[in-house]
């Protein structure tokens, strides 16, 4: 190979890097801003979920027995889904995972927990069955998910925070336990 060769191909093997700088360059903003807009619309499908199953609720803090505020929210919720589908940052992912779980817990305390559990309700309405589904659904703990608070090192977190200075009803409460009284 002649010297002019070697620059040549040298050039080559600088270009093609630069261009695949140049696209690094314009994919890596592009979805994080990719991002950043279904992670939002994400959000405000929950939002919009909730509002529309709560419109109109009953004094008792139960939602409406009204069949299009539930269709509405669970058409919103599979929204959602859709939408947190189609992140593509680990990021976005996690903050969406994170907004999911206090909805849930909304929802949860709506219809739930000890809120509807008869016939009557739904029938009332009528509830669309397939809405009943997808809202009890999301509800729900999921089955893959894993309890953060199983993970937590207390120990550490003893050792991190006063927790137990001068709150003597937790100290109390907590002596009832033998996982941690060696604490106390």
């Amino acid at each position: 190979m002649t010297p002019s060769d070697q620059i040549a191909t040298f050039a080559a093997a600088i270009a093609l890097g630069s261009a695949a700088v140049s696209v690094l360059a314009i994919y890596i903003p592009w979805k994080n801003t990719h991002d950043v807009e279904l992670f939002k619309e994400a959000v405000l499908a929950l939002e919009r979920a909730y509002r529309s199953l709560m419109l109109g609720a009953q004094p008792d803090g139960r939602p409406a027995p009204d069949r299009l505020n539930w269709l509405t929210s669970a058409r919103h919720i599979q929204s959602y889904k859709s939408l947190k589908s189609l992140l593509k940052t680990d990021l976005y992912r996690r903050l969406c995972a994170e907004h999911e779980e206090h909805w849930r817990q909304e929802f949860y305390l709506r219809v739930a927990k000890d809120r509807i559990y008869h016939i009557s309700y739904y029938e009332s309405g009528p509830i669309e069955p397939r809405s009943a589904i997808v809202i009890h659904g999301f509800a729900a703990w999921r089955s893959d998910r894993q309890d953060p608070i199983e993970t937590i090192d207390f120990e550490s977190l003893y050792q991190e925070s006063d927790v137990l200075t001068g709150n003597h009803g937790l100290r109390d409460y907590l002596a009832k336990f033998p996982q941690f009284s060696g604490n106390l």
